[in-house]
């Protein structure tokens, strides 16, 4: 089914919310009444009737998506995607002009496709679409049983051209939809070329470097379609013969054979478009036969790939996806248009190593690409990666459930039909007799164990649930799971990291990162918020950071749970940047006697790592890590006779 667009924000704005949000505050929110935001999520609930998401509705606190971090990011996406909304007039009209101007034919079949609406929605938005072309004076064709084709004069039409982009080149949706139903990239690689040709000449960069590129792709599309300018067709040849790198931009030209009008019409692109403020002697040419957004699209996937082997056909899915959002993330990063991710807390607490490995890639790209990546362009970006990661790892480590069950085969055989309805994910072992289940434990291993009994295994989860399999037992199952799976994965990601920093050689120490009396250890705290203020002591003493981050810290993981705790027995901790932090700091705690970390999803905890990361370039994060993750550093933690001295010189 489709929603509007108002039902689309409404979801999205739940699946950036951790909290319970009532009707009163989406409805001022988006400006209507209660009764509407009510039937709007009537239609949004149907919608998800065959989704693992859902909405929780509570009388007393509202209503909250219920999902893992995975399946939000790949609701969002289809939810952005036109598969699950409908475009509004101003984005159809500007798609159904554009494929115009990109296609040498078209067909009201195809537009109504790219717009994801019927035939006859398409045919009466036609006649508003011809008036402006007529405008301009450009003319519609209608060929039957052919298609729909433009005519007119040359410059007209590029020009028209130039003028919907202008219009279009900050709308994600609409370049999207428009580059994979048309033929304007087909140039792309000569495009690319010219532009490199032409900034290595002037010894400039251009910052609007989408916008040109699309440009240059319309003009060689249409010249090779056999729509080149006629000799002396261009306009203000003298203004641009005057412009003072008209020579330049010529030269860079001189091995491209296009007529002397086209390079003319180039030569206005480049006059346009804006530069960098800051020059350089050995400006780098960033662009290769393929435009930036796709290398550095390459470049993560095979970063990601040598921690977590990718399906190959699953490559071009990743790299056309990622490869459109940075096209679109490096224009406004060049064109200095900033961006608010809804999403940037909860990506850095829910998915903290994944955004840390985004993060620091980022930064090796930066360089090579003399671009800069803030926190909310890294978050977007690192949700991608992450929902890639998380998809390809649970498809290769289904995880393994035992089913213990003394009752008969008919108790047996419903309890195991209700497990595999409500965790299909998994794999089901049993159900058997508490000896078969001995029997079975001393050649195999499981991640989890669910009992009809008071069942005991050493060193493996078990949950005792009724044998009729009540409501509440589905929920703590998959919640168990949940927790497994994360914590499975979070494991292999750090193990993988860690190999592949290992092959340097060099060690990384506690001492690079935390100062000495910057290290605690006490017997226990009576709560984990204690736990928390007691490790930020020493760096709120100093003012390396400020009394709302460590309630922030504290609100992180009442909101978000335990996503913190990915190490065993180890949490580390940490707020945004904007959450009152003056410098890069860290702080260590350990405690003798563990503690219940978190009001949901508590796990024990032992250690705590509180983090001031002020930079985008420190990594303390995943060095960190790489040394707790260290089973010979946690057995040490563990102990009674740890010192200061020895958590201090630890290494990985």
């Amino acid at each position: 089914m489709m929603l509007t667009k108002r039902q689309k924000d409404i979801l999205i704005y739940l699946c950036s919310k951790r909290e319970y949000i009532t009707i009163k505050q989406l409805a001022m929110k988006f400006n209507v009444s209660n009764r509407t935001i009510q039937n709007d999520l009537a239609f949004t609930d149907s919608f998800l009737s065959n989704s693992k998401v859902i909405i929780d509705r509570k009388s007393n606190k509202g209503i909250k998506v219920i999902a893992n971090e995975s399946e939000i990011f790949n609701l969002c996406q289809e939810l952005k995607s036109l598969k699950y909304r409908t475009l509004d007039n101003y984005e159809r009209l500007s798609i159904i002009s554009l494929l115009l101007l990109c296609n040498p034919i078209n067909t009201f079949e195809q537009l109504s496709n790219a717009c994801g609406v019927s035939r006859q929605t398409i045919i009466n938005s036609f006649q508003q679409v011809e008036d402006n072309f007529i405008k301009e004076g450009i003319k519609i064709h209608k060929i039957r049983g052919t298609g729909i084709k433009i005519t007119g004069d040359e410059i007209r039409i590029r020009k028209y051209f130039e003028s919907k982009l202008s219009e279009s080149i900050q709308d994600e949706v609409i370049l999207s939809v428009v580059v994979r139903n048309s033929k304007l990239m087909e140039f792309d690689k000569i495009a690319n070329e010219i532009i490199e040709s032409v900034e290595n000449e002037l010894n400039v960069q251009f910052i609007e470097f989408m916008k040109i590129k699309l440009l240059l792709d319309y003009s060689l599309y249409r010249i090779g379609n056999g729509c080149a300018l006629p000799a002396d067709k261009c306009t203000n040849i003298k203004e641009i013969k005057d412009y003072k790198g008209y020579e330049s931009i010529i030269s860079a030209l001189s091995n491209f054979e296009y007529s002397i009008s086209d390079k003319l019409y180039f030569c206005s692109l480049f006059m346009n478009a804006k530069i960098s403020d800051q020059y350089s002697d050995n400006l780098k040419t960033y662009r290769d036969s393929i435009d930036e957004a796709r290398m550095i699209s390459e470049y993560l996937f095979n970063k990601l790939q040598a921690i977590q082997p990718l399906a190959i056909d699953s490559k071009e899915h990743f790299i056309h996806g990622l490869t459109l959002h940075l096209r679109v993330a490096i224009y406004r990063i060049r064109n200095k248009i900033p961006i608010h991710n809804e999403f940037l807390t909860q990506i850095k607490i829910s998915m903290p190593l994944i955004y840390e490995f985004t993060k620091k890639e980022l930064l090796k790209c930066e360089k090579e690409f003399d671009i800069a990546f803030d926190e909310n362009e890294i978050a977007f970006i690192a949700m991608y990666i992450g929902s890639a990661y998380e998809n390809s790892f649970k498809t290769e480590s289904r995880l393994a459930v035992l089913l213990v069950c003394s009752f008969g085969i008919a108790t047996s055989s419903i309890l195991k039909t209700k497990i595999l309805q409500a965790i299909p994910e998994c794999n089901i072992i049993g159900p058997m007799s508490e000896r078969d289940a001995d029997d079975y434990l001393s050649k195999n291993e499981v991640n989890l164990i669910i009992s009809t009994n008071e069942y005991q295994a050493k060193d493996i989860p078990i949950i005792t649930v009724n044998p009729l399999l009540f409501p509440e037992d589905i929920d703590y199952i998959k919640s168990r799971l949940f927790q497994l799976s994360y914590s499975a994965m979070c494991t292999h990601f750090i193990k993988s990291c860690a190999n592949f920093e290992n092959e340097k050689g060099e060690p990384t120490y506690v001492k690079d990162y935390v100062a000495k009396e910057n290290i605690q250890i006490v017997d226990t705290c009576k709560t984990w918020a204690d736990a928390i203020k007691l490790t930020a002591k020493p760096l709120l003493d100093k003012g390396k950071i400020e009394q709302r981050y460590v309630n922030r810290m504290i609100e992180a993981v009442e909101q978000f749970g335990t996503y913190m705790v990915f190490v065993p027995e180890t949490a580390f901790i940490h707020a945004g940047i904007e959450d009152g932090i003056n410098e890069n700091c860290a702080a260590i705690l350990v405690l003798r006697n563990p503690i219940i970390f978190g009001n949901k999803n508590s796990k024990i905890v032992r250690n705590l790592v509180v983090l001031g990361i002020k930079n985008k370039d420190e990594d303390s994060l995943l060095r960190l890590i790489y040394i707790f993750e260290n089973k010979l550093n946690l057995s040490s933690l563990a102990s009674k006779k740890i010192t200061i001295d020895a958590i201090y010189n630890m290494h990985d």
